[in-house]
């Protein structure tokens, strides 16, 4: 057409060519909105095109020509990428990559308190805990560790111990090497001060198992973990990580310590803050990114709950979270060893006769059993008692031995929450001891496993809420919603259990569980790095920030995640098949991975 015709053709066709230009960049952005809806089903994709599209009608009508289709254009590039950068703010996208201590959160206000504080020092104590502990944990023997490791910390070891031997396991370890040490964020609890510390380090290790070689795992992995410091504030620091004596008497500690890491001599308990830094937490790296800070935040859930202790001097979130997993860690050895000694006295007498009804059926071993993440979400005040609610994220795989092999319960490790009820009397005193550590809250008396409750050398309750925080309910999620709903105004504080998983966004599970499926059967080769590399790119993920992730899908050491909502395990399960297929064939290990999590975590059809 000549120019003239153009004019003309224009000015006829004005309003139709409009509203074809208007359809093609609806159409663009349809297929934004697929690629993070369809491929991660993060959100829904509608909400944001049809005010778009609202606004574009309306510019093309109130703007002159050609003026309302450059308007059109900058407002389409900036949804381009800002819908882009929206797709990119994701938990997997913050993996932390390291920074000079100074800049690192709430570094500031601790040096202020802690004026001596030796960073260099510190990093060795790290070192020296990180590597002794790798020897402690292939030797299955926490005698020289027990002093600087947290009851909790040491029951998590000691559980998977006694599984180990259950399943005539061993796992030895060789070329460990401790590449870096950083400080990634510093916060105050209490009277207390935890340092969170990334340890980059390379390994080769190996499970073995004599009786079921079906079991034998392992190899050369490269990872980062997160180890959590605590001490309490104003103390100074003793040598308990070079030198096997006393920091209060200078007498020699046993190095056949057990439940109690406690002096023979003095009586001192080295493992409490009081005398140096003490390991409170080993987190997996993409365990520790989808911690949920917000929820301790919430309607200002952190200090309302050191409110209500702002008299009490051994009060400490970090230091409950470890009695938590500490009594949870015993409710599941007596499961399996089907012994009801063993948690009798964390628990109330109400809960102890639950569990003990529920024991006899469960005839299983932890072939894996692992703490994600314990955190405290809620409190409420009633009868003359406190209770906290903490939330418990485990990450297990359950096998039954049979004559010389294994039947899998649980195809692949998997994960869940559970929400622990703990409670004591609001008017307590100091106490003497503590049943997480084998010792009378009342005297101080060593504590055996048994059924007897009463101390044998006081007389008193060992779990009454007179002395101690006993377990007095556990509920899955689904429980805790309903419990939620019909007692949120009577909480002190609380963070909404629909938030729990909330910081794991539905793709972030997809993706996570799809690295797993492409590993499912032992090979995680360059063709399936590739595909997974597409497939992050495709939904927004930045390569460098997740290769953490690719590394434990390679060791497998990647756990399955699902988020409480049956429309997105749906929506996951799906992108797995689809994973599975990728190759043209769905492998029996694949299969069975599929088969597992169907029944693990149902949905709706």
């Amino acid at each position: 057409m000549k120019r003239n015709q153009l004019t003309k053709f224009w000015k006829t066709n004005k309003e139709l060519i409009c509203f074809n230009i208007l359809a093609t960049l609806f159409l663009l952005i349809a297929v934004v909105v697929y690629a993070r809806a369809g491929g991660g089903g993060g959100s829904s994709g509608g909400g944001g095109g049809d005010g778009i599209g609202a606004l574009l009608i309306y510019l093309i009508l109130a703007i002159p020509f050609p003026w309302n289709l450059v308007v059109i254009a900058i407002i389409v590039v900036l949804y381009y990428f800002g819908n882009k950068k929206a797709k990119q703010q994701s938990i997997l996208n913050k993996l932390p990559t390291g920074k000079p201590t100074v800049k690192v959160k709430g570094y500031e206000q601790f040096i202020l308190n802690n004026p001596t504080f030796d960073e260099f020092k510190f990093k060795d104590k790290v070192k020296t805990a990180f590597i002794q502990i790798q020897d402690a944990w292939q030797q299955q023997n926490l005698g020289k560790v027990r002093k600087f490791i947290s009851d909790g910390v040491y029951q998590r070891f000691n559980t998977q111990f006694k599984m180990m031997k259950l399943l005539k396991q061993t796992n030895t370890i060789d070329k460990l090497t401790v590449k870096n040490i950083y400080i990634d964020k510093i916060e105050t609890d209490g009277k207390f001060d935890i340092i969170h510390t990334a340890v980059h380090a390379s390994i080769v290790d190996r499970f073995v198992s004599e009786a079921y070689p079906q079991l034998n795992s392992g190899g050369s992995e490269e990872f980062v973990e997160y180890w959590s410091f605590i001490k309490k504030r104003g103390v100074q620091e003793a040598n308990m990580f070079n030198s096997q004596n006393c920091p209060k008497c200078g007498a020699e500690l046993s190095q056949n310590a057990g439940d109690v890491s406690k002096c023979e001599y003095c009586g001192a308990i080295t493992n409490l803050g009081d005398y140096d830094w003490v390991l409170s937490e080993i987190t997996q790296a993409d365990d520790y990114i989808s911690a949920n800070p917000k929820l301790m935040k919430e309607g200002n859930l952190a200090g309302k709950i050191r409110e209500m202790f702002s008299n009490t001097d051994d009060f400490s979130i970090q230091q409950i979270e470890d009695k938590v997993s500490n009594g949870y860690l015993q409710i599941q050895t007596a499961r399996v060893a089907k012994d009801p000694t063993i948690l009798r006295r964390f628990v109330t007498n109400e809960l102890y006769e639950t569990i003990s009804k529920e024991i006899p059926n469960d005839n299983f071993i932890y072939n894996r059993l692992f703490l994600n993440d314990v955190t405290l979400v809620g409190a409420k005040q009633e009868g003359g008692r406190n209770i906290l609610m903490v939330a418990v994220k485990s990450s297990y795989q359950r096998v039954v031995p049979q004559n010389k092999t294994i039947n899998l319960i649980d195809y692949a490790v998997i994960s869940k929450t559970d929400i622990v009820f703990v409670t004591r009397d609001i008017n307590v005193g100091t106490n003497k001891g503590s049943i997480y550590a084998h010792s009378c809250p009342n005297c101080g008396g060593v504590v055996k496993d048994t059924i007897d409750i009463k101390c044998q050398y006081c007389g008193s309750e060992l779990n009454s809420t007179k002395n101690e925080w006993i377990i007095s309910n556990i509920m899955d999620t689904y429980e805790y919603q309903s419990y939620f709903s019909d007692n949120s105004s009577d909480l002190v504080g609380a963070a909404n259990p629909n938030k729990i998983d909330g910081l794991f966004a539905v793709r972030d599970f997809a993706f996570n569980n799809l690295l797993i499926m492409m590993a499912a059967d032992g090979v995680f080769d360059t063709e399936e790095i590739a595909l997974a590399e597409r497939i992050a790119k495709r939904w927004g993920y930045n390569i460098d920030k997740i290769q953490p992730m690719f590394d434990m899908a390679k060791s497998g050491s990647l756990v399955i995640r699902m988020p409480d909502s049956q429309k997105h395990r749906k929506k996951i399960y799906h992108l797995m098949e689809k994973a599975a297929k990728v190759d043209g064939s769905v492998s029996l290990e694949e299969q069975q991975l599929l088969d597992n999590i169907k029944k693990q975590y149902p949905f709706a059809a």
